[in-house]
C-alpha cells in the first residue's frame, strides 16, 4: 500500500514536472511557428504567453504588430491586448509544427495605417491593407472560428509630417466555420466560411483637407447577403458656402447626408478589396439630403466635355451591376447664386422617391438593356412632380417624360426673383408636361404649360431703373398671355429644339429645355426680349 502511495506521488510529481516542461517547451515553439513563414509581412511579438494544457488553450498578451515589407504603399502597425487560441491540437504543434485552432479570439486590436509619402491614399487602399493584414494572420494556421472584439484604427498620410486622415472604432467581427488553405490564401477573399457578421462605428475619411466622408455605423451579414450603412455624410469642414467662396471658377459643390443605405442580395462575386466590384439586387437609400451649389458670378473654367447619363455611369471606375436602386424620404436641392446676386436661389424637391433600374458599367452587361428612372417629388413642398427617364445603352441618349401638378405660382416667387429677375404677381399653374428626346448635342422637346390669371413683374437691377421698369412691366404684361387653357381658342403648346451645352451635364439640358419651352409659350414680343427668349 505504501509503495502504491509512493508511486502515485511520483506519478503526480512527474505529471506536474512534465506539464511544466511541456508548457515551457511549447511557449518557445509556438512563437517560432507563428513567425516562421518566409513570405509573411508581419511579425507577432508579445510580452507574455500562457499555455493551458488541460484546456488545450494558449493565450498571448501584450502583442505588437511589426511590419516587415517596406515595399507596400500602406504600412500597418499596431497592438493587440490579447489573442486567445482555444481548442488547439497540441499534437499537431508537437509533431507537425502546425497550428490547428477551433477558435481564435482577438481582443482590443488597435491599428495604425500610414500611407507612404508621395502616394495618393484612398479609403479602399486602407481597407485593402487591413484585409492583407488579416490574411497574413490567418495564414499561419488552420482556424475554424474567429472572434474580434472592440477594434479600432487610425489612418495617416505621410506628407512632410504625419497627417491624420481617418479612423474607425468599435470593430466587432465573428466568423464561423472558416476554411483556408494555401490555394485559397492567394485569392482576393482567401477563405470560405459559413457566416460572417461585422460591425464598426465612427468611420471617418478625409478626402482632401476640406472634404470629409463619415459613417456612424456599418454592419455586414454574410448569411443575409446585406450591408447596412447608417449616418453617412459627405461634407465640407468649412461649410458649403465658404468652400464655394474659395473656388476660382464656376463649379458644382455637393454635400449630402443619408440616414441609411442598404445593399441587399449581394453577389458573391462582389469584392470591396483589390479590384473593387459590386453586384447587388437592391440598393435602398433612405432619407437622402443632397445640396448642389453653384455660383454663376464666377468665370467658367476651361472644362472637358461632360457625358450624358450613360457616360456618367460608365465613368464609375469599377464593375457595377445593380438591379434596382430605391430612394425614399429624400430631399434634393439645386442652389444657384445668380449673376449679380450674393444669396443662392433654392430649387428644392422634397419627399423624393425614385427607382433606378439596370445600373450597369460593363459593356457586355449593357448590350440590349435600358437604364430606367422613375421618380416622384414635391416642388418646394407645393406641387407634385413626376419624371421618367429611359437611357438605352449604346448611344449616350435619353428620353424623358415629366409632369408638374397645379399650384399657385406666387408661392415660389423667391425662386423666380433670384433666378429669373422677375416675380409673379398672380397666376395659377394648372399643369406642366415636358417630353424630351435628347441626343449628344441637342434635344427635341414638346412642352404644355397650362395656366390662368398670370401677371408678371420685372425686378430692376438697381433703384435707378425703377421708372423704366414700370414701363417694361406694362409692356411685358400687355404682350403676355394671361391664360393658356386646353381647348381654348388661343391655347398654345411648344415644340422646339434645345442646343446642349456640352460642358454641362444632362440635368442642365433638362433645366434649359424647360425654361425655353416656358418662354416659348408665355412671353411674346417685347416680353420675350425683356425676359430673355431662347437663342436662335
Amino acid at each position: 500500500m505504501r509503495k502504491l502511495g509512493i508511486a502515485l506521488i511520483l506519478l503526480i510529481i512527474l505529471s506536474i514536472a512534465g506539464t511544466y516542461f511541456l508548457e515551457n517547451w511549447l511557449s518557445k515553439r509556438i512563437p517560432k511557428i507563428l513567425n516562421e513563414q518566409q513570405d509573411r509581412d508581419y511579425d507577432l511579438l508579445f510580452e507574455e504567453i500562457n499555455i493551458h494544457l488541460l484546456q488545450s488553450k494558449v493565450d498571448l498578451q501584450g502583442i505588437r504588430l511589426v511590419p516587415l515589407n517596406d515595399s507596400v504603399n500602406t504600412k500597418v502597425s499596431g497592438s493587440l491586448r490579447e489573442i486567445s487560441m482555444s481548442g488547439m491540437d497540441l499534437l499537431k504543434v508537437i509533431f507537425d509544427r502546425k497550428l490547428e485552432i477551433n477558435e481564435l479570439k482577438i481582443v482590443e486590436p488597435s491599428f495604425r495605417l500610414i500611407q507612404k509619402k508621395n502616394k495618393k491614399g484612398t479609403a479602399q487602399e486602407s481597407s485593402m491593407a487591413l484585409q492583407l493584414l488579416f490574411q497574413d494572420i490567418i495564414s499561419r494556421g488552420e482556424i475554424k472560428d474567429i472572434i474580434l472584439e472592440n477594434g479600432n484604427a487610425e489612418f495617416f498620410r505621410d506628407v512632410d509630417s504625419l497627417v491624420r486622415v481617418g479612423q474607425f472604432t468599435d470593430l466587432n467581427l465573428e466568423i464561423k466555420d472558416l476554411q483556408s488553405d494555401s490555394a485559397l490564401i492567394k485569392k482576393d477573399i482567401p477563405f470560405t466560411l459559413e457566416s460572417l457578421v461585422a460591425n464598426l462605428k465612427n468611420i471617418e475619411y478625409l478626402v482632401n483637407p476640406d472634404q470629409l466622408i463619415r459613417v456612424k455605423e456599418m454592419t455586414y451579414n454574410s448569411q443575409e447577403n446585406s450591408v447596412i450603412f447608417n449616418g453617412i455624410g459627405f461634407t465640407y469642414n468649412s461649410g458649403l458656402l465658404d468652400a464655394l467662396s474659395q473656388t476660382e471658377f464656376q463649379k458644382d459643390l455637393i454635400e449630402f447626408e443619408v440616414k441609411e443605405l442598404k445593399l441587399s442580395h449581394i453577389d458573391t462575386k462582389s469584392s470591396i478589396y483589390g479590384d473593387l466590384s459590386l453586384i447587388a439586387g437592391l440598393v435602398t437609400i433612405d432619407s437622402l439630403d443632397l445640396i448642389d451649389l453653384r455660383d454663376k458670378n464666377k468665370p467658367r473654367p476651361s472644362e472637358p466635355v461632360k457625358p450624358m447619363f450613360e457616360g456618367l455611369i460608365e465613368k464609375i471606375p469599377f464593375p457595377l451591376r445593380l438591379d434596382t436602386i430605391r430612394i425614399q424620404n429624400s430631399i434634393i436641392s439645386y442652389q444657384e447664386i445668380g449673376e449679380g446676386n450674393s444669396e443662392p436661389a433654392n430649387l428644392s424637391f422634397e419627399n423624393v422617391s425614385a427607382e433606378l433600374y439596370n445600373v450597369l458599367t460593363t459593356d457586355s452587361l449593357q448590350q440590349g438593356k435600358t437604364m430606367k428612372l422613375n421618380s416622384r417629388a414635391k416642388l418646394r413642398g407645393h406641387a407634385d412632380v413626376e419624371m421618367d427617364i429611359q437611357v438605352p445603352y449604346g448611344n449616350d441618349v435619353f428620353k424623358l417624360n415629366a409632369t408638374i401638378s397645379g399650384f399657385n405660382l406666387p408661392v415660389i416667387n423667391e425662386l423666380f426673383a433670384k433666378m429669373g429677375k422677375f416675380r409673379v404677381d398672380s397666376g395659377i399653374l394648372l399643369g406642366l408636361r415636358l417630353t424630351m428626346d435628347a441626343q449628344k448635342y441637342s434635344s427635341r422637346n414638346t412642352l404644355a404649360f397650362d395656366y390662368r390669371e398670370l401677371k408678371l413683374e420685372m425686378i430692376p437691377d438697381d433703384d435707378s431703373k425703377k421708372g423704366l421698369n414700370t414701363l417694361i412691366n406694362s409692356a411685358a404684361n400687355l404682350f403676355t398671355s394671361k391664360e393658356n387653357i386646353p381647348n381654348s381658342k388661343n391655347y398654345k403648346t411648344a415644340s422646339y429644339n434645345t442646343s446642349r451645352n456640352v460642358y454641362r451635364g444632362p440635368f442642365n439640358l433638362i433645366w434649359e429645355s424647360s425654361k425655353e419651352g416656358l418662354i416659348e409659350i408665355v412671353p411674346v414680343g417685347i416680353a420675350r426680349t425683356i425676359i430673355g427668349g431662347r437663342k436662335k
